[in-house]
């Protein structure tokens, strides 16, 4: 019933959140690591680096290194080539999105206060390629 509190998992603070292997991802609808996930870390780990490497020949290695096939880095709704994702990298864009989470916030806290409709547990992205938000679940090791 949509009205009964339901449990929600302990939240991870990014850097928990980093250190999670990528095959402890779960998703409620999903058999491999989640899309989004694996675009968000390579990211990350992308943009830590001080002397960043050329793009396309770090996303293969860090694709090998975490076991990823380059077929982890595309949907059914949208492809995403190493290259423009490295045009992505180099160019990050991030101002549409405060718009966005600021709604999605807004609705999380009405749900938290009305105790109608499922919480974003654990782990909620969103996807500025497609305009998706995914809800996974992510536990320390």
């Amino acid at each position: 019933k949509l009205s009964d509190l339901m449990p929600v998992e302990p939240y991870l603070s990014m850097a928990d959140m980093m250190s999670v292997p990528l095959e402890g991802a779960t998703g409620r609808w999903d058999k491999s690591v989640p899309r989004i996930l694996v675009l968000h870390r390579l990211l990350m780990d992308y943009w830590s680096l001080v002397d960043k490497p050329e793009f396309v020949k770090f996303a293969q290695d860090w694709l090998a290194i975490n076991k990823l096939s380059s077929s982890a880095l595309s949907s059914d709704v949208q492809d995403c080539s190493l290259e423009t994702l490295g045009e992505i990298a180099q160019h990050p864009e991030v101002s549409p999105v405060c718009a966005v989470l600021g709604g999605i916030l807004g609705n999380e806290v009405i749900k938290s206060l009305t105790g109608k409709g499922e919480p974003a547990n654990n782990v909620m992205m969103f996807s500025g390629f497609d305009g998706g938000c995914r809800s996974f679940l992510l536990k320390k090791n």
